[in-house]
């Protein structure tokens, strides 16, 4: 197995240009992972579906309240300005400018301290 040439995390301040974090990747790897979030996607919706029905059994509210539910005018306004929100937030990464919005001095870099691992806490552990 290849160790994957894309970047899940940076272990550093962005000081320069974005990050390329599928860095060439191919088109199959993205719908591979596109169709891992769908099926997240859908067990979201059975839980949700779940809870829903058990809601029902228990008589918190009545079976189909949910698919009913009408909701009043400011609701549905706020609901459609939450969804263009979430699309616009979501859609925005495919557009984005590569440079970061803010600059951050390349010289932070020193004043952090690396994160400690489990090897190197074992190592602390044996002295």
């Amino acid at each position: 197995m290849t160790a994957s040439r894309g970047k899940a995390s940076i272990g550093h301040p962005v000081t320069d240009e974005e990050p390329d974090f599928l860095d060439g990747l191919p088109t199959d790897n993205l719908v591979g992972a596109i169709v891992a979030l769908c099926g997240e996607v859908w067990i979201l919706r059975e839980r949700l579906a779940a809870l829903e029905a058990e809601l029902a059994d228990r008589r918190v509210v009545p079976p189909g309240a949910v698919e009913r539910r009408e909701p009043d005018e400011s609701e549905r306004a706020a609901r459609q300005a939450d969804l263009a929100r979430f699309t616009e937030r979501v859609l925005a990464e495919l557009t984005r400018d590569r440079v970061p919005v803010a600059r951050i001095d390349a010289d932070v870099a020193r004043h952090l301290s690396p994160r400690p691992t489990p090897a190197s806490n074992a190592r602390k552990d044996r002295r």
